[in-house]
């Protein structure tokens, strides 16, 4: 068994809440995490990216000179590859890089990646973050006493949370997810889990009953 810290949102420990690794998975699944995290990061990809080919640029519908006797390359249009401002030979278009991993392998990479983030004691659990007023110095100074300054830090609550998602927004490196949506790629690439007390609970006991 492994025991998670419980703080107040004052940084002060109040107890622990006992979870068996085993539950989540019986090892850490490396080569499924690599593959859940790749796919992760590729999603977030905006794939605006865009070159234009010779249909596309304006220009250069007569050719620059006549074909024979200049004693320069022959040349059809200004607008080729090899002209300055001409169109790209292998011009890129705006693609969508996203892409999942089956559903069964999405669930075992995710609590996998739990596993992983337990072994390493990067998850914590705070009780009273339910705010109800934005107050973003409270969650700052929280992160801060909880050693999550300057590391990428992801807050996980029980359901939606309008008042803490507004707390939490502006701080550097810091994000929220109801623990409904979590992933195994926002669990990788966030060095410090913090949930929130009721979401731990809950996860727990979806662990136990499954």
């Amino acid at each position: 068994m492994t025991a998670i810290p419980v703080y107040d949102v004052a940084g002060v420990k109040l107890s622990e809440i006992e979870l068996d690794p085993a539950l989540l998975d019986k090892t850490v699944r490396r080569g499924l995490l690599k593959e859940a995290l790749i796919a992760h990061l590729a999603s977030q990809r905006q794939g605006t990216h865009a070159t234009k080919n010779r249909a596309m640029v304006a220009g250069g519908g007569k050719k620059p000179w006549r074909q024979k006797g200049t004693g320069r390359a022959r040349q059809g249009s200004t607008r080729s590859p090899q002209w300055v401002g001409g169109g790209r030979a292998h011009h890129i278009d705006p693609r969508d890089y996203a892409y999942q991993l089956p559903k069964r392998q999405r669930r075992i990479a995710y609590l996998s990646s739990l596993r992983y983030r337990l072994e390493q004691g990067g998850i914590v659990a705070v009780d009273g973050l339910d705010l109800d007023k934005p107050q973003t110095k409270t969650v700052a100074g929280l992160l801060g006493k909880l050693g999550a300054t300057g590391r990428k830090a992801l807050i996980v609550s029980e359901g939606h949370q309008p008042n803490l998602y507004l707390s939490a927004r502006n701080i550097p490196r810091v994000s929220i997810a109801s623990r409904q949506d979590l992933n195994a790629g926002e669990v990788l690439v966030n060095a410090r889990l913090v949930f929130t007390k009721a979401a731990l609970e809950a996860l727990v006991g979806e662990l136990k009953k499954a």
